[in-house]
């Protein structure tokens, strides 16, 4: 194993001390000493340059023991903040958020609008208004239907930002890191992010928007599964019978019968603990008709604990949230070294 050099150890030091704070929301240096185990010196270096660049503010002093007052430092949320756009089927059309957070996760501007045509354009407005209001966007973040490899959108449901020209525009025009994620991957990523990681280490969620084709997600052990150029998920080419754009959605027993079919799918090749189904048809007696299929069908060898959601909002946004907060924490320069 490599030795870090002073440089990449200086940053190592100043990480550690970076997420202590931002765990305390604020400290003082001796507090900070103890929680990081790094010397008093080495804080009051970093600080330092944390404070001069805006990073960490100055807070008031407080009484230390009947020593000498100590001040307080706080970790400023806002230094690093990212735009997340991402949208979904509401009432059969397609509404589309934008939220600004901060390092924290915390949402601190949003806006939503619906549009009957997406364009490369189509965001550009928003963009720019949040580009006026906050000068410290560090990175863009698109959460949408359809799979992204090296900069290219395909099989989308919208077909005017399919190819390579959509990520390419937001990049050179705003010059900040941005990143495409499928919705139902978000999703999950979202669901899996409030279980509780010891005891769940796999799900799999499946959106059916109805008007287009259904979607999954796959999340192992905290880590989105992709596959090869990024396609795995997308469920609506797999040949059922009655097919997503030929089952009624208001006849339970057709229904029943698709959502079996794919979960058995997942049941024997990926024999994830958890199955969510995401869909504005879904209903208590439909779950429990689904639980029984699997049974039989299964033979009780298996049967994955399954749950239905009928709006993926919340676990979409705060899925978009994870992402970008992974994004924030990778501009903080963390080292990297062997």
């Amino acid at each position: 194993m490599l030795k870090a050099n002073r440089k990449q150890m200086k940053e190592i030091n100043k990480n550690n001390l970076r997420q202590a704070l931002k765990e305390r929301r604020k400290a003082t240096k001796p507090e900070l000493s103890e929680l990081t185990q790094l010397s008093v010196v080495t804080v009051n270096a970093l600080i330092g340059e944390m404070v001069s660049s805006g990073e960490v503010i100055e807070g008031d002093e407080i009484p230390s023991n009947g020593g000498r007052p100590s001040k307080q430092y706080i970790y400023n949320g806002n230094f690093r903040k990212a735009i997340i756009i991402y949208g979904h089927q509401e009432n059969n059309q397609d509404l589309f958020h934008m939220l600004i957070i901060n390092s924290f996760g915390e949402c601190i501007d949003r806006m939503k609008s619906y549009d009957t045509n997406v364009t490369t354009e189509s965001f550009d407005l928003w963009i720019v208004d949040a580009f006026k209001k906050h000068k410290t966007i560090c990175a863009i973040l698109f959460g949408l239907p359809g799979a992204e490899k090296n900069g290219v959108i395909y099989a989308h449901d919208y077909p005017g930002i399919v190819g390579e020209k959509f990520l390419a525009y937001y990049n050179e025009k705003y010059h900040v890191p941005v990143l495409y994620e499928n919705d139902i991957n978000a999703t999950v990523c979202g669901y899996y992010a409030r279980q509780n990681v010891e005891t769940v280490q796999s799900v799999v969620g499946i959106y059916y928007p109805r008007v287009y084709a259904p979607g999954a997600g796959v999340v192992i052990n905290g880590e989105i599964y992709k596959g090869f150029m990024n396609f795995a998920g997308e469920v609506g080419w797999i040949p059922m019978h009655p097919a997503w754009n030929e089952v009624d959605y208001k006849n339970g027993e057709d229904v029943a019968r698709m959502l079996s079919q794919i979960a058995v799918i997942f049941s024997c090749v990926l024999a994830p603990q958890r199955i969510v189904f995401y869909g504005d048809f879904l209903t208590e007696e439909l779950l429990k008709e689904l639980v029984s299929r699997l049974t039989e069908q299964l033979k009780g060898k298996f049967l994955p604990h399954i749950e239905f959601e009928k709006n993926l909002v919340k676990d979409f946004e705060w899925g978009m949230i994870q992402i970008a907060l992974s994004e924030l924490k990778r501009k903080e320069g963390i080292a990297a070294w062997y």
